[in-house]
């Protein structure tokens, strides 16, 4: 007799930074979302994300959307991911979540300037 082996997890995978786990966490435990926001808002994010690559600033222009997603990952995760889930996953409100990646890269470049280039 085999045991049946149980139904593969739904939940989809969030790509966090190791000192974003606390406060990912933090946002899941409080938010509870259940498993169809959960994948909603991660879709948005995700969207989102790639959306504002596609208007992230001069300064970043030579960033490919992998960097981006990376630097965005490394900065301000939970941020997103609570925007997202507090929207449900709602993507009429893709905008919304646009708007708040733009300024966490602002602030991340008001403190951290790229290298000017010398001629």
């Amino acid at each position: 007799m085999e045991t049946p082996v149980p139904p593969r997890n739904s939940i989809p995978v969030i790509d966090t930074p190791e000192h974003h786990l606390g406060a990912i966490l933090l946002v899941l435990l409080t938010r509870a979302p259940d498993d169809a926001t959960l994948k909603a808002a991660v879709h948005l994010a995700d969207n989102a994300a790639i959306a504002s690559w596609a208007l992230r600033p001069d300064a970043l222009v030579t960033l490919s959307v992998e960097q981006y997603l990376q630097l965005l990952h490394y900065t301000a995760a939970p941020q997103v991911l609570d925007l997202a889930l507090y929207l449900g996953g709602d993507r009429t409100q893709i905008r919304t979540l646009m708007d708040h990646i733009a300024q966490h890269v602002d602030d991340v470049l008001a403190h951290y300037p790229p290298p000017t280039r010398q001629a």
